[in-house]
């Protein structure tokens, strides 16, 4: 565990953050869902696999699990099977703190949106338990865009919204599409993973 503190530079007007994995600690809950829905085929894999899989919307990420491990079952029905271990286990998320520091030193200051690839509904409920959805100007979902990360849109409509040109923009994330998706929308990127692992 480290306590360092997550530096903003000097130039950025606006803020965006990844939500599962970055402002809050439910990556590791969906991991645990993931498997144990998966664990009836016969099915596992490490949590460093997982997190190369992470920031797509469910279905999509449940698809490349059932390509990948060729398991026989329908995508839907395996991410109905996962969502219900996860609401099981929501009381377990948590803020992450270096991130959260962030956005309290800004909130006021610059433009923040959140920029994630879980549904809205989704999205809401975690923020809202949270107590901290209405410290943000924008949140986008992958109900809002067509294309999911590493495409780069989920990003640059959260910086439409907040009205702040990409490359003013600072995306907060862990995972590896998440920070593609950064990159390509011209964006600086924080990989928050080591302020708080």
């Amino acid at each position: 565990m480290t306590d360092r503190k997550i530096v903003v530079p000097e130039g950025v007007k606006g803020l965006i953050f990844d939500m599962d994995g970055t402002l809050l600690n439910s990556t590791p809950v969906h991991y645990k869902a993931w498997l144990d829905a998966c664990q009836p085929y016969g099915v596992e894999f490490s949590y460093d696999f997982f997190i190369t899989l992470t920031g797509r919307p469910v279905v999509e990420l449940s698809k490349d699990l059932i390509a990948r491990f060729k398991m026989e079952v329908d995508p839907v029905e395996l991410v109905m099977k996962k969502e219900q271990l996860v609401e099981s286990n929501l009381h377990k998320v948590e803020l992450i703190k270096p991130v959260f520091e962030v956005v309290e030193h800004f909130q006021g200051r610059l433009p923040m949106a959140v920029g994630t690839g879980a549904s809205r509904d989704r999205a809401q409920l975690l923020l809202s338990d949270s107590g901290i959805i209405d410290r943000f100007d924008a949140i986008v979902t992958s109900d809002d865009v067509n294309n999911y990360k590493p495409h780069p849109e989920t990003f640059l409509r959260a910086a439409e919204i907040i009205n702040v040109e990409p490359g003013l923009c600072l995306v907060f994330e862990d995972g590896h599409l998440g920070m593609d998706a950064a990159v390509s929308a011209g964006m600086k990127v924080i990989d928050v993973k080591p302020f708080y692992e």
